[in-house]
């Protein structure tokens, strides 16, 4: 083991998406995810991807890509949100406005949360089949409501 020190944790996730504009957009509206201010000049001057920031420190990178479509070759494999309990049901409860589908195309719905014991979960798919999860480890707040 050396001295150096660690890593500091996910500085970003790459996207492949068909229209980075777009899906911004999605992104925004569904997950609150925004666009990254002190990267804007990459994506307006087509020097690199258009960077979302979930807290300024993890961020999303939209890099467009034509093959990025739902069925087609997308990645990474999923790319998992947290998220603390109360805002897992809050986004349960939104669940009809959002229209948000699997990666089989089905439209995903309350029943869908997933509890793995410790944590829940919730897939879906962004407008080009990426794939998606929230995911929460407050699971007694979860499990209680759900129940």
């Amino acid at each position: 083991m050396t001295d150096e020190p660690a890593v500091s944790g996910v500085d970003h996730v790459e996207l492949f998406v068909s229209d980075a504009e777009a899906a911004a957009d999605w992104y925004e509206r569904v997950l609150g995810v925004t666009r990254a201010s002190a990267f804007a000049e990459w994506w307006e001057t087509g020097q690199g991807p258009l960077m979302l920031s979930v807290d300024d420190t993890t961020k999303l990178a939209l890099f467009e890509r034509k093959t990025a479509s739902r069925g087609g070759d997308v990645s990474p494999h999923r790319v998992a949100f947290g998220i603390d309990g109360d805002g897992f049901l809050s986004f349960l409860d939104d669940l009809d406005g959002l229209g948000l589908t699997d990666r089989h195309g089905d439209a995903v719905t309350r029943a869908d949360a997933v509890d793995h014991g410790l944590s829940y979960s919730l897939y879906f798919t962004d407008p080009d089949g990426n794939w998606l999860e929230l995911t929460t480890n407050d699971h007694d707040v979860v499990a209680a409501d759900l129940a």
